[in-house]
């Protein structure tokens, strides 16, 4: 949870696995625009999809459009797409300028996309706006916080309507960095925590730009430090410390921030019986959002892999959790934590007790340890003989065990063509 590395920019590759690919759109560069797929036009640049390529007919990342087929065969697969001005054929004042002048208009929130499309894009822009603001905190550790908190309006939205398609996104089609993925987990995982809780919306939105901005101080902290796989030494462990309160000084900085958003941040290590840092503050002084917050960033921290610690599977650590209540972590806040995710939290892999594997899409109301699954593969890694469906279990040990994924030797095409399937179903 303290040490981990971290690129210097955000590589939101959705379902891109073609490293030497030079042409492939890993980067989300602030200037890409979202386009209706009705507006779409020769000459532009389609830089990123509103899905992961590999769920396209397309094979490549990124193309220039030279070919009225190339447009229809965009229209029947996407809703939208990103196109780059830098890289199409006409300048951005021709394609996209305001007024009267304006030959094509760019996508608005409320555009009628559907409710999978909808998160897709909430978690592209989260990510742009976090790309912004990590560039601009290692540059002179002068940040704003504005792009953040336009682009949460929208994820917030998203998880109060539906708590179960944006962590079902995270797991299943986002990769990225390690800081970048720690910091959207962390904002999802606060709101729908905060959500469960019955926060009011101006304190959801304040949650979740303090679950994106937990870690930002560790943009100060060497990279040699933040990747080594050995114990720290004391002074590195100093360090990794000081990242709270850095974080929180770039934050006030900022703008004036609310008291929700300040405790958060400087209380995320700290645990209910003192043992945490910086203060070393426990029980009922550690303030709600602190509480929440360490909660939040440890089970997301050890969902990740790192060099000197494996991932937990979701529900491990779950349990992992709930065996620190009443020591490091507030009994009750847990307790609704684990209400609010489920006891097989959505996007975690799990296989049945007739050997079947399935990633859990979503869950079931008041009925944690029910979620509904998406059933990947039979017994033997094969292909299922029917489409994918959502299976429900009907009685406790109808799920044998958590797994991590690739932990069992299912083949890629089949993998993406479940989890296609099972985010439609759902969507």
């Amino acid at each position: 949870m303290d040490r981990h590395s971290s690129g210097s920019c955000l590589l939101l590759k959705w379902g891109g696995r073609n490293k030497n690919n030079k042409n492939m759109a890993g980067v989300f560069p602030a200037q890409l625009i979202p386009v209706d797929c009705r507006q779409l036009q020769l000459g532009m640049y389609v830089a990123e999809l509103d899905r992961p390529w590999l769920q396209t007919p397309f094979h490549t990342h990124g193309f220039l459009l030279g070919h009225a087929e190339q447009i229809e065969a965009l229209r029947r697969v996407c809703s939208y797409v990103y196109v780059d001005p830098a890289l199409s054929e006409h300048s951005e004042n021709e394609l996209f300028g305001t007024g009267l002048t304006a030959r094509v208009g760019t996508l608005t929130p409320d555009h009628r996309l559907s409710g999978l499309d909808r998160s897709r894009r909430a978690l592209h822009e989260t990510g742009h706006a976090l790309d912004m603001t990590v560039r601009e905190a290692r540059r002179s550790e002068q940040i704003s916080l504005k792009a953040p908190r336009l682009a949460l309006e929208a994820l917030v939205s998203n998880l109060i309507e539906d708590s179960d398609t944006l962590p079902w996104l995270l797991a299943t089609e986002l990769h990225v960095g390690f800081l970048y993925r720690r910091a959207l987990g962390s904002a999802v995982l606060m709101t729908i925590a905060g959500h469960r809780i019955g926060f009011e919306r101006t304190v959801l939105d304040e949650l979740a730009l303090a679950g994106l901005l937990l870690d930002i101080g560790k943009v100060s902290v060497p990279i040699t430090i933040l990747a080594k796989p050995a114990r720290l030494t004391g002074p590195e462990r100093g360090f990794i410390t000081r990242h709270v309160r850095r974080g929180l000084y770039m934050v006030r900085a900022a703008e004036v921030i609310s008291e929700t958003l300040e405790e958060a941040i400087l209380g995320h290590h700290e645990r209910l019986d003192g043992s945490g840092y910086p203060r070393g503050v426990r029980g009922t002084r550690l303030p709600l959002s602190a509480r929440l917050a360490g909660i939040v960033d440890t089970y997301d921290a050890v969902l990740q892999h790192k060099g000197y610690s494996p991932a937990l599977p979701a529900h491990d650590a779950i349990r992992l959790l709930n065996s620190m209540r009443n020591t490091q972590f507030d009994s009750a806040l847990v307790k609704t934590f684990i209400l609010a995710l489920g006891v097989y939290p959505t996007g975690s892999w799990v296989q049945l007790a007739d050997g079947r594997l399935g990633i859990v899409r979503s869950q079931t109301a008041d009925e944690p340890a029910r979620p509904h699954i998406a059933l990947v593969c039979d017994s033997t890694g094969g292909a299922l003989k029917t489409d994918t469906m959502l299976w429900k279990p009907a009685r406790r040990g109808d799920i044998a065990r958590a797994v991590l994924p690739g932990q069992m030797p299912v083949s890629q095409r089949i993998v993406d063509a479940a989890v296609l399937a099972a985010a439609n179903l759902a969507a």
